[in-house]
C-alpha cells in the first residue's frame, strides 16, 4: 500500500510540474493545432532576427505587437543553440560591411540627386539663354 500511494503521489506532483512548465515557459508555449508557437497575447509570435554582436543572425520569437510599443514582451530563441565564435565574427564582419555599403549608397543618393537639381537648374538657365538669343535675333532681324 505504501509503494502504491507514493507512486500515486509522484504521478501527481509530476503531472502538476509538467503542467505549470507548459503554462508558464516560454518555450513550450505552441498553439495546438500547429507549429507555431503563441505569445502571451495569444497571437501566433512571429520570426525575428537579432543583428547584435552577441547574437548576430540568430533568430527569434516575439510578439507581433511588440514594435508598435502593446506587445507583452514574449521571447525564445528559435535556434536552440548559439553559433561558433567564428560563425560570429563571420556575420558580425558582414553585417558591419553591409551597413558600411548602405551608408555609401545612401550619400551617392543625396549626390546623385544634387546633381539632378543642378542640371536641371543648368538646363532652364539654357532654355533662358536660348530664348534671349532668339528675341534679340527677332529684334535685329524682323
Amino acid at each position: 500500500m505504501s509503494s502504491f500511494s507514493s507512486s500515486s503521489r509522484f504521478l501527481r506532483i509530476s503531472a502538476t510540474k509538467n503542467l505549470k512548465m507548459e503554462l508558464g515557459s516560454s518555450s513550450s508555449r505552441k498553439s495546438r493545432n500547429s507549429r507555431h508557437k503563441l505569445c502571451f497575447c495569444g497571437l501566433k509570435a512571429s520570426i525575428n532576427q537579432a543583428w547584435t554582436d552577441k547574437n548576430p543572425a540568430r533568430r527569434f520569437y516575439g510578439c507581433p505587437r511588440f514594435k508598435f510599443g502593446n506587445g507583452c514582451k514574449y521571447f525564445s530563441w528559435f535556434d536552440e543553440e548559439e553559433g561558433t565564435e567564428w560563425q560570429k565574427k563571420a556575420l558580425i564582419e558582414a553585417r558591419d560591411e553591409i551597413r558600411k555599403k548602405d551608408r555609401i549608397i545612401e550619400q551617392l543618393k543625396v549626390t546623385i540627386a544634387e546633381m539632378r537639381s543642378d542640371l536641371e537648374k543648368k538646363q532652364m538657365e539654357t532654355v533662358k539663354n536660348e530664348d534671349e538669343i532668339v528675341r534679340q535675333f527677332e529684334e535685329c532681324f524682323v
